[in-house]
């Protein structure tokens, strides 16, 4: 046996080789190979396919289609051809074929190989079941789920878990030792065997290990394969440990996890294991069915549609390319604007930025990451609880509350006595309905009494209005210095150095849906999951402060003493933006503003409701899609960030003619006014990396969503108020739901890779990737694609697998016609 040290640094790597799984109350989206990024894609995709049976590229019918239809041509095919990776070469070549444009055509008519060699969890559980027919892979995949259910609940149930304040391993061990449920099933004296087991999960991993009598070179992926075995439960364990280490703190829960299921597997070995036959068999098992990443050949029929994805993403590049016109910002008249308006690089605020410049007024758009540059940790009084209001890669160092500012203080009380009422209420009324002396009676009793509100819920009508809660402010007092640095690295990372406009608005943005568990993932990813209305009123309070302004001055970082900073909220349901803090602000200017948001929110809706399948008259057209935040039958309130494919740093000028159709992250970004590239760095560093993990997200759920989604909203049932599973499934589902990625005829979200078009020169970007190891493993492992535009804006280059940079003619006269974007 290998040195303890060494051992629980392999299970260490293993466990963070798990995509971290956020709860429903502030679920983000999260790359599912974020333990796998220092590999190339195509080795993945072979590896997910081979483990878990995980489609990572989509069927060649659907690319099939997709060629048929014009979306990909010959010579996005010839292009992907030629810069195909080694690994999808040898691929061909174990197959004896030779890689060709006509080659590929043809082979979509031939049919693929059907699906063999492919491994199941390699537990010897799962190893019992192959060889005998059993299903102790059910049962102990139930019985573990059930008491990590019990544990991790966050109050859906009303009986609590009794060993709560134990860790979760301890828990299970005085949980377990007293559960007859396993013996039922077969598993004689588990009671017993619980409760001698090491007191530590690392001492049970260690003796799993010896006992099973796994190989040294098969440890990591064994146990690895183990974790597959509840992949939803070790994706939120994953999350919990991830928590703590950010805060340089050890987490362990995804360790507890491992243990627990392999101490069902050493309960199930002490009584098959000892004869001759399945011993012999097990040890084989061991030694053939687990491969090594990377030993084994990609598929052929996995090689040919990854190089059709290439292929589809070189269509998508083109477009991208002869969308830009970098030449648009020698003609900038830099007049004053009335109104500065900072949104949310999300895409959806793509379409409502294109909207608000059409209607004519004087106002410029700027995109920045929503949370505005403050990384808070806010707390609404009277509703309990932090909210980190920050992209997850960051821990949130200042904190913040919604204070009394402009409510008065009797009625900031009785708001803060209302909430708690509200809340103590409902948690009463709940305990009643489920109480084992009233449940029986509840529904002869109440039943009629819900019939008003069933109406009105099935008919989206008496929705709640939304109260103002007052402004947030610093829990803590800032000093100046602190304040200022947080105001300038605002304005420097927006590129608002001068020439403020009259009314700077910073729009953060939020959701409104009804019985929907996967409401957060609908509101601001920078934001940690949570609407931007907080940061958005802080930023501009902050930039408000007379001390702050005058210490800026002093940074020679001047603002007009008429500018005037106020927050706003952009609904992304209803396209309804909603101002805050605005009587300051100059009362015609404010009223232009109005009119216009009013106006940019009626044409988003317009544009959404092709999407969304509505057809009729403007009216009736605004009417059904803004209904939809207030229909709980709804499974498809918006499709929030379905679609999408590019992210573009640069002028917003390069892009201020172009239609991209809500399928490109869009953040403002002048290389003229970031020298030493800090701006860049942090943008590509932050932003972009967030950017990708959307981006993945909806990839994997579409590409297939059994395995890297969360599968039909008609079926899903909430679980301890963290995650859902399907129906009486006992894992937590990982991803988005099948509606987020599909209209029930067709994939809504076409599945590629980011493709970050970035107002830098390669040299630069270069000095970048060297200086961040997990952005430059994205590039050149080809999770995602990176272009340089230049500085000018007169350049694109590829970056290669190589780190080389491959360069392309650029004509920005030139036009392409693509229906797709």
């Amino acid at each position: 046996m290998m040195p303890e040290k060494e051992f629980m640094e392999r299970v260490r790597v293993t466990c963070g080789r798990v995509a971290p799984l956020w709860p429903l109350s502030h679920f983000v989206a999260v790359n599912p190979f974020v333990g796998f990024v220092e590999q190339r894609f195509a080795r993945v995709a072979e590896s997910f396919k081979r483990i878990q049976k995980a489609d990572v590229v989509l069927p060649r019918d659907w690319f099939r289609a997709k060629y048929a239809s014009g979306a990909i041509g010959l010579g996005d095919l010839r292009v992907a051809v030629a810069g195909t990776s080694p690994e999808v070469l040898e691929s061909f070549e174990a197959a004896g074929e030779t890689l060709s444009v006509e080659r590929l055509v043809a082979l979509l008519e031939v049919a693929p190989d059907a699906d063999d060699g492919y491994e199941q969890t390699c537990a010897f559980s799962a190893f019992m079941d192959s060889r005998e027919g059993t299903q102790w892979q059910h049962i102990i995949r139930e019985e573990v789920a059930k008491w990590c259910a019990a544990y991790d609940d966050e109050g859906q149930s009303s009986w609590k878990f009794p060993w709560k304040d134990l860790s979760l391993y301890s828990g299970w061990k005085a949980a377990a030792a007293i559960d007859r449920n396993p013996e039922l099933n077969g598993l004689l004296g588990f009671r017993r065997f619980v409760a001698d087991l090491p007191d530590e999960p690392g001492a049970v991993l260690a003796l799993a290990v010896t006992t099973l009598e796994v190989p040294e070179n098969r440890i990591e992926a064994l146990l690895y394969r183990i974790l597959m075995t509840l992949p939803g439960w070790a994706g939120h364990l994953r999350y919990k440990d991830r928590e703590l280490e950010l805060r340089g703190e050890v987490g362990s829960s995804l360790l507890q996890l491992l243990a627990i299921l392999l101490s069902y597997d050493l309960a199930l070995f002490s009584i098959h294991g000892a004869d001759t036959g399945r011993l012999l068999g097990w040890q084989r098992h061991l030694e053939e069915a687990i491969t090594e990443d990377g030993s084994l050949p990609i598929p052929f029929d996995l090689a040919q549609r990854l190089v059709w994805q290439g292929a589809l993403e070189h269509s998508f590049e083109e477009t991208l390319r002869f969308s830009l016109k970098p030449c648009r910002v020698a003609g900038s008249t830099g007049e004053r604007p009335d109104v500065q308006a900072v949104f949310c690089i999300d895409v959806r605020s793509e379409v409502f930025r294109r909207s608000l410049e059409s209607t004519g007024a004087s106002i410029q758009t700027i995109g920045f990451a929503g949370f505005f540059g403050l990384p808070i940790e806010h707390s609404v009084p009277g509703l309990g609880g932090w909210q980190a209001r920050c992209p997850v890669l960051l821990i949130p160092p200042v904190r913040t509350v919604d204070s009394r500012a402009g409510i008065e203080a009797s009625e900031f009380d009785q708001l803060l006595f209302q909430r708690v009422d509200a809340r103590e209420s409902k948690r009463t009324w709940k305990r009643f309905k489920e109480a084992a002396s009233s449940c029986f009676t509840f529904v002869e009793t109440m039943g009629l009494s819900y019939g008003v509100e069933l109406v009105k819920d099935a008919f989206g009508l008496g929705g709640k209005t939304v109260t103002d809660r007052g402004a947030p402010d610093f829990l803590d007092t800032l000093p100046l210095d602190a304040r200022c640095d947080l105001a300038e690295g605002i304005l420097r990372g927006l590129g608002l150095l001068e020439n403020f406009g009259r009314v700077v608005l910073f729009c953060g943005h939020g959701c409104a849906t009804r019985n929907n568990p996967y409401a957060s993932g609908l509101d601001c990813g920078a934001c940690g999951g949570h609407a931007g209305d907080a940061n958005a009123r802080l930023a501009a309070a902050l930039l408000n402060q007379p001390d702050v302004r005058a210490a800026l001055a002093d940074r020679k970082v001047g603002i007009p003493e008429d500018t005037v900073f106020i927050g706003g909220l952009h609904n992304t349901t209803t396209d309804a933006v909603t101002l805050f803090d605005e009587s300051a602000a100059d009362p015609a200017v404010m009223d232009r503003l109005r009119g216009s948001l009013e106006q940019a929110g009626a044409l988003c809706s317009m544009e959404r409701a092709v999407r969304l399948g509505t057809a009729a008259s403007e009216r009736a057209v605004l009417n059904a899609v803004r209904s939809r935040s207030r229909d709980w039958s709804q499974v498809r309130p918006e499709w929030a960030l379905a679609g999408n494919a590019g992210f573009i740093v640069a002028p917003r000028a390069w892009t201020a003619g172009a239609d991209l159709k809500g399928r490109v992250f869009l953040h403002e970004y002048s290389a003229e006014k970031d020298p030493g590239g800090w701006v860049l760095e942090s943008i590509l560093s932050g932003p972009l990396v967030v950017g990708s993990w959307i981006n993945l997200q909806y990839y994997a759920s579409a590409t297939d969503n059994a395995h890297f989604g969360s599968g039909h909203k008609s079926i899903h049932n909430v679980v301890g108020g963290i995650g859902v599973a399907l129906g009486n499934e006992y894992d937590l589902r990982p991803g988005l739901p099948f509606q987020s990625v599909h209209d029930g005829e067709k994939l809504v979200h076409e599945p590629l890779r980011l493709h970050a078009c970035i107002a830098a020169e390669p040299e630069v970007l270069d000095a970048i990737l060297a200086r961040q190891e997990s952005v430059r493993q994205l590039v050149e492992n080809e999770w995602i694609h990176l272009f340089a535009l230049g500085a000018d804006g007169r350049l694109w280059a590829k970056r290669q697998r190589d780190g080389s940079w491959a360069k392309k003619t650029f004509s920005p006269t030139l036009a392409r016609s693509d229906p797709r974007v």
